[in-house]
């Protein structure tokens, strides 16, 4: 079995040197605490020693790694047949209307 590592930024990339966040690019990494899986294979490693004290890294068998879950759209139903867009611009529109009435309310 290929041995796998799954990377995880622990440490932020603010004020750090160039070349640093090059290779926190390179490896895929976007943001603090996120974590990728790659191959083990010597140019990784080298990137990985690199920035070192900005990452935790553990060494995993291909067997074990599980696929991210898909973040599910959200979807919702619209009243009456009407889209959602027009439902917006109706809303707008009553509240335009609702503070035009109060307005002469208040003179």
């Amino acid at each position: 079995m290929a041995k796998k590592l799954r990377i995880t930024q622990i440490g932020s990339a603010i004020g750090r040197q160039f070349d640093q966040k090059g290779t926190l690019k390179a490896l895929g990494i976007r943001k603090l605490n996120s974590t990728v899986v790659k191959d083990d294979t010597p140019q990784i490693r080298g990137m990985i020693r690199k920035i070192r004290h900005l990452l935790v890294v553990e060494e995993i068998e291909e067997e074990k790694i599980t696929s991210p879950v898909k973040k599910q759209e959200k979807v919702t139903t619209a009243k009456k047949g009407k889209s959602q867009k027009s439902k917006g611009k109706n809303v707008k529109e009553t509240v335009k209307k609702k503070d035009k009435g109060k307005s002469n309310e208040t003179k």
